[in-house]
């Protein structure tokens, strides 16, 4: 209803110059008829005739060459306002395009963070059931111990199963050693030890554009069992490492030494 009424109010110029043409020739007719019609005109002298064509129609091309004036400076003013609106409208859909990229952007960051602590999640779980194996098979824990401290892992103490170890190895500084001796007679245990190694590394790995992060994690409970962990691993891959050659020949000439001295006569 608004641009319709505006489109008119526009054209109220263009109906007004109607109008005037038309009463303006209707008045010429007038007088022409009054001047005797067509005989009256051919009657006239030339310069008269030229005066009368003169008067009767320079109103009406000065009238229509403003009219084309103000036609032109209408079409400019509705094409400047087309452009206005299309200016506007891209603006629009620029600003939209922009926003749904953001959104996206900040979805598939908010994707990312959840699946890597998910990965997290996981990974810290994988890594608190091996070492509840590890400890039932070295006896730090007993089953029923060991069912309470998943009770608290769930609760969110993830440190719970490694601080069973570190709690011992303040009473006993060679627990270590004492790890990689029995795992080194136990598969299992061997096996859940080397996962947790593995795990922490992989692990640590997810900490580096974050060095707050990694050295809060390297620093707490989990970093402190992962070395004592490492030192009993790397400890028992030693002890089932199989001698070389040279291992077995010197061990065998240090006990055909021993040999030797203990049957030497004593003087």
């Amino acid at each position: 209803m608004n641009d319709s009424l505006h489109q008119l109010r526009e054209r109220i110029p263009f109906i007004l110059a109607v109008a005037a043409t038309t009463l303006w020739l209707l008045a010429l007719i007038i007088y022409i008829n009054a001047l005797g019609g067509i005989s009256g005109l051919q009657a006239l002298a030339p310069y008269d005739l030229a005066i009368l064509s003169a008067g009767g129609t320079g109103p009406l091309a000065a009238l229509w060459l403003i009219m084309a004036v103000f036609e032109q400076r209408r079409a400019m003013k509705v094409f400047a306002r087309r452009m206005g609106e299309m200016m506007a409208q891209n603006r629009q859909s620029l600003q939209q395009a922009e926003s749904q990229a953001r959104t996206l952007m900040q979805l598939q960051a908010q994707a990312a963070r959840t699946q890597a602590m998910e990965t997290r999640r996981f990974a810290l779980q994988d890594m608190a059931a091996s070492v509840a194996v590890l400890a039932e098979r070295l006896g730090v824990m007993t089953r029923d111990t060991a069912n309470e401290a998943w009770t608290r892992y769930g609760a969110g103490d993830v440190n719970v199963f490694v601080q069973a170890f570190l709690s011992f190895a303040v009473s006993h500084p060679d627990i270590d050693t004492r790890m990689a001796d029995a795992v080194a007679q136990d598969a299992v245990a061997g096996a859940a030890l080397a996962a947790f190694v593995r795990r922490y590394e992989s692990l640590s790995t997810s900490f580096a554009d974050d060095k707050l992060a990694a050295q809060i994690f390297d620093d707490g409970a989990l970093g402190r069992a992962y070395r004592l962990f490492k030192s009993a691993d790397e400890q028992a891959a030693r002890l089932l490492s199989p001698a070389s050659d040279d291992d077995i020949v010197r061990m065998e000439l240090a006990n055909l030494s021993e040999r030797l001295e203990a049957a030497a006569p004593v003087h």
